[in-house]
């Protein structure tokens, strides 16, 4: 099974080729990169300067682990990778946005070069006349804004989201299951109590929930960053995060807490999916509603970093029965695993 030569992660099969879930760079060959981006073979030529990027830190091929060349892109500090052996071309996302960039510029400039001053004056009176778009927010994006869900955008990786639906889909059984036998499985037969002495009934504490809004708030929240961080990490990270991280975050604020207290929800652990969210989508934005449009777009790190700043200034003020030490604490956690992994990965 062919690895991604940066994240050695297994390449899976895609549109343009094989490609990492990950970081999104594709295995492929000359005709499928020619096929996705027409006019490339005009655009890049051998990179002859040995102290390139790609020359100090070079890939291997994920077929045949030989050591890749590279081919520069135009101008740019950008290059696509061929393997000297099978011919396969590894092309990082970022590199093939640039090769299109690059070949849409000469195309333009070719089909502009061939026009008279007559067309090339219409041209620039009709486009003096058209109005500049403006995005409309979706009907689920309306929707979604207008119960208090975050509306997320630019966010990075195509891994589909699975195990996020799963653990979706346990804690709303969780729940249901509760309604169903209240007495085993209630939110008082689950709930952590700091007097009861068996730290692993923190476990199903995170499948403890007061009511409706308590689950929903959870659920839709969980979903969110849920998938935000499955699509460029490994599947098991979100349910480890949403119920062993849960419960660590429960189990630290029981130690805040009035040990007779009856402590549960999986808020900690979704607070530690917003903390992997932070570093994993990095450049992802929050869409902030306005009367009839979406347009302000907020780098996501700096509001969720203002949104827990907030949930701890609650905190220090008493404000409600919640346990705002718990989503602290796994916000605190989902920062530090997310981290580790970044640099990890960037040791490999």
């Amino acid at each position: 099974m062919a690895n991604c030569p940066d994240h050695a992660r297994a390449l899976v099969d895609g549109a343009l080729g094989r490609a990492c879930p990950f970081c999104r760079g594709c295995l492929m060959s000359a005709a499928q990169l020619e096929g996705a981006v027409p006019g490339t073979s005009t655009v890049i030529e051998p990179e002859a300067r040995a102290d390139a990027l790609p020359s100090r830190k070079p890939r291997v091929c994920p077929d045949c682990a030989q050591r890749m060349a590279p081919w520069r892109i135009g101008r740019l500090e950008a290059w696509v990778e061929r393997c000297p052996s099978c011919e396969q071309l590894w092309v990082d996302a970022a590199d093939l946005a640039s090769l299109r960039l690059v070949t849409k510029s000469i195309a333009r400039q070719d089909a502009w070069a061939s026009m008279d001053d007559a067309a090339r004056g219409e041209i620039a009176r009709g486009l003096a006349d058209v109005p500049r778009p403006e995005a409309q927010p979706t009907l689920g994006q309306t929707a979604q804004a207008l119960v208090g869900v975050p509306v997320l955008s630019g966010l990075e990786g195509a891994q589909p989201s699975v195990a996020t639906w799963l653990s979706v889909l346990a804690l709303a059984a969780g729940f249901g299951a509760g309604l169903l036998a209240p007495a085993s499985l209630g939110f008082e037969a689950l709930a952590y109590r700091g007097d009861r002495g068996a730290v692993i009934g923190v476990v199903p504490a995170v499948f403890a929930h007061e009511g409706w809004l308590h689950l929903l708030g959870n659920l839709l929240f969980a979903w969110l960053f849920g998938d935000a961080v499955e699509r460029k990490s490994p599947h098991w990270l979100v349910p480890a995060m949403l119920f062993g991280g849960g419960a660590l975050a429960l189990l630290i604020d029981s130690a805040f807490a009035d040990p007779s207290t009856l402590i549960g929800g999986a808020s900690g652990g979704v607070f530690g999916l917003m903390g992997l969210t932070v570093v994993l989508q990095r450049r992802g934005k929050w869409l902030v509603p306005l009367p009839g449009l979406l347009r302000a777009q907020l780098p996501l790190p700096f509001v969720m970093v203002i949104y827990v700043a907030f949930d701890l200034w609650l905190a220090s003020m008493g404000a409600g029965d919640v346990a705002w030490i718990a989503h602290g604490t796994g916000f605190g956690l989902g920062l530090l695993v997310a981290v580790v992994m970044r640099a990890r990965e960037g040791a490999r």
